[in-house]
């Protein structure tokens, strides 16, 4: 009881301390924003002051009578204590006119002053005041922080500038009338000069530094590094984003005079000053240590209510227990059993029914739609409901796990085995009816996979697996089962030696390019298609059909697709460079490749580093990417073609593509697939149909290429058909790179 009381006691004081400092965090910043209101609106208020006079003075050249001007000076000045003084320049630099309080000598020239030159200069080629550094002013014997305003003509042509100056003492200031505790101190930093440093503009509570100190004192690089630091690990922002959208944060820092502070911190993006509220870092600790008392005084308190509730929280913490492994055991939204459930029971399952059983692997389709378009809400009441289907389908005796996503597991007691088909068709009938959420009706299906102990396998996690590889083979029709077979262990093994040979194919050199040619109409080159070839010792020569979609599924296809790219971009720039002609490269691309964060940035620049020409470059895409994942898809491919790069869809007429997918991609090429092509010389239905494709091609200003030509008489056919490109065994198979040259030659 005294270690439990004594761990809440530390909890409190923990969470105690991080609201005191939360609260002291948030009260700077918004201190802070509070302040550089005010300033940027007194600083607004002074700009508008200076341009008028400016203006009056220059109408007539007002300026010229010196005692009228004098006399307007001294009047604002009476009525404006905060100013020191008044006085306009030409554009050289030259004193015009002052108020009368200002001795300066007729040859002073703000251009050649070391402490005015740079702010001088700024001001000529700024529309805003500017506020410049803050110097010591002999004249009237004062700090001073000195304003600057060019004064525009209507065509925006600088006539003079106005120039005055904020007192910078206690009593008056650039902060007159703005109020913050005792315990607070406001400051103003001068963002970086032509020097690149930055100087304090003012600081509210100096203490015993003198003002030479704090204000002819570069702000050190250490402290601006420090507060860079800060904003990167606390808010992910850097200092030039910061003067961009004007935030206003909250941070830790350490001055140059050693002193540990918190602040609030903002920039006035037109003065370019950066604004600080802040108070000493002890002031956190300080109310801390206030706050331990009553919360020992809370401890002693836990520990005696402890004392006498213990025996009550013993028997509630049962009943908790109890709750707690059933949470751990089931499925928060649909009820069900979960994997972890699963594995704690099995066993006892598993021993009633220990002769022969089935496992079966359910995955529900098109769900990712529903979830991605009306959102996850709607997507979990349809989960809730195909739990509740799947509770009244099945026996009580059936195991019904809730796997994870849109996937459940059954272990099912074996049935007759003539029957079973029967039993899932109907289990597929029931998932597939309507389902009536929110006023909207669904329609969804399930692809189920079945794996037979002790037939198939008889370790349960064997079991899962293989009847997850069949629920993959239903998947492909959708809607569907699929029992486990013989035939897809093997293809399991040999996708896995696939996997574990591919990853090593690059760095053994087993993999290569060639390139089959692409002839337009009137017989001259088009381009080439770059094609992948691997052989291995192991597996001999592999199919880009096999290891392809193996690389897609493993995450290998990124490294694959960058050795196709710089391999096929090098050779192809070697012979163009070699021939002096330059054809068109098509690339195959993977979606997972499209789909990557900074595809569009590496392509770019493989393309920049083998120099080759942009506009010479084509992409194959399949519609099947282009379909699932559109809305993906769409930025990507804009982007490429605002990039001059044009984009091929391959296999066109193979998938589900529709003409609204065309109206939508920006799809330079249509790709005829070559099963159209074998039956064009003796089926009319696919003659009519590649006929349509190019015409659709045609409408839609795309150039249409048919692949898979073999025959003269194939291409007269598709030359008659105002096909625009031919590619095939007619006119060469895929070459290496040293017979392409040969071939071009």
């Amino acid at each position: 009881m005294f270690f439990g009381s004594f761990a809440l006691i530390l909890v409190l004081l923990y969470f105690n301390y991080i609201d005191i400092k939360k609260r002291h965090y948030t009260q700077l910043k918004h201190y802070s924003k509070v302040v550089s209101r005010a300033i940027h609106s007194d600083l607004l208020q002074n700009e508008m002051i200076l341009t008028v006079i400016g203006k009056q003075l220059l109408d007539n050249d007002n300026y010229k009578d010196k005692q009228k001007v004098q006399k307007l000076f001294d009047e604002l000045l009476k009525q404006n204590p905060s100013y020191i003084g008044f006085g306009l320049a030409d554009i050289d630099g030259n004193l015009m006119a002052t108020s009368s309080n200002i001795k300066v000598s007729k040859d002073y020239n703000f251009l050649k002053n070391k402490k005015t030159v740079d702010d001088f200069k700024r001001v000529l080629k700024s529309k805003k005041m500017i506020v410049a550094r803050t110097y010591f002013f002999k004249n009237i014997d004062e700090w001073i922080i000195p304003l600057r305003k060019a004064i525009l003509d209507e065509n925006g042509n600088i006539l003079a500038v106005m120039i005055t100056g904020l007192r910078n003492d206690k009593n008056r200031n650039i902060i007159e009338g703005l109020g913050v505790s005792n315990d607070q101190s406001i400051a103003i930093i001068k963002d970086y000069n032509y020097e690149h440093k930055m100087y304090r503009q003012y600081v509210s509570q100096i203490g015993d530094i003198s003002n030479d100190i704090m204000y002819n004192t570069v702000i050190p690089n250490s402290l601006i590094e420090s507060i860079k630091r800060t904003l990167k690990i606390r808010y992910d922002l850097s200092l030039d984003s910061l003067r961009e959208n004007g935030q206003t944060v909250s941070i830790k820092i350490t001055t140059s005079f050693n002193k540990s502070l918190i602040a609030g911190m903002t920039y006035d993006k037109d003065y370019k000053l950066w604004i600080f509220v802040q108070a000493s870092g002890s002031t956190i600790v300080s109310e801390f240590f206030n706050n331990l008392f009553i919360y020992f005084a809370l401890f002693i308190a836990s520990f005696i209510v402890f004392y006498f509730l213990f025996k009550k929280i013993a028997l509630s913490d049962r009943k908790q227990q109890e709750e707690l492994i059933f949470q751990a055991q089931h499925d928060s939204l649909t009820k069900l059993p979960n994997r972890t459930f699963m594995y704690a029971h099995i066993e006892k399952w598993k021993k009633r029914h220990d002769t022969e059983y089935f496992v079966l692997y359910l995955d529900l389709d098109n769900f990712k739609n529903i979830n991605d378009k009306f959102g996850h809400t709607v997507g979990d009441k349809i989960l809730v409901e195909v739990a509740h289907r799947l509770e009244m389908f099945f026996y009580e005796d059936d195991m019904l796990i809730r796997q994870g996503g849109d996937e459940f597991i059954v272990l099912k007691e074996c049935i007759d085995a003539n029957n079973i088909e029967d039993n899932i068709e109907s289990l597929i009938s029931l998932i597939s009816q309507v389902y009536h959420i929110d006023a909207k009706e669904f329609r969804i299906g399930v692809s189920v996979g079945i794996a037979r102990y002790p037939i198939d396998a008889k370790e349960t996690e064997e079991l899962l697996s293989i009847a997850d590889t069949a629920m993959y083979e239903a998947k492909k029709r959708k809607n569907s089962y699929c029992f486990f077979s013989e035939t897809m262990r093997h293809e399991n093994i040999v996708k896995t030696d696939i996997e574990q040979e591919l990853r090593s194919a690059i760095e053994k050199d087993e993999l290569w390019m060639v390139y089959q040619p692409q002839i337009k109409a009137d017989g001259s080159l088009y381009g080439v298609e770059a094609l992948v070839r691997w052989e291995n010792e192991k597996l001999g020569f592999v199919g880009p059909d096999k290891f392809i979609p193996v690389a897609e599924e493993t995450g290998i296809i990124r490294e694959l697709g960058d050795f196709i790219i710089n391999t096929a971009l090098s050779e192809v720039a070697t012979i163009q460079a070699q021939l002096n002609l330059e054809f068109s490269l098509a690339i195959n691309i993977s979606g997972v490749q499209l789909m990557e964060v900074n595809f569009l940035e590496t392509f770019l620049k493989q393309i920049e580093n083998s120099n080759f020409n942009r506009a010479s470059v084509t992409l194959e895409i399949t519609e099947s990417v282009s379909i699932e994942k559109m809305d993906d898809v769409l930025n990507v491919l804009y982007d490429l073609q605002e990039h001059n790069i044009k984009i091929s869809l391959d296999d066109f007429g193979t998938g589900y593509s529709s003409l609204s997918i065309l109206r939508e991609l920006p799809i330079d090429e249509l790709k005829i697939d070559k099963s159209f092509i074998d039956k064009i010389l003796y089926d009319d239905n696919e003659k009519a149909l590649v006929q349509s494709i190019i015409n659709i091609g045609k409408n839609f200003n795309m150039k249409t290429l048919a692949e898979g030509v073999e025959s003269e008489k194939q291409v007269q056919n598709l030359k008659e058909a105002n096909c625009d490109i031919f590619q095939g065994y007619y006119y060469s198979k895929p070459l290496t790179k040293e017979h392409l040259l040969e071939y071009l030659k």
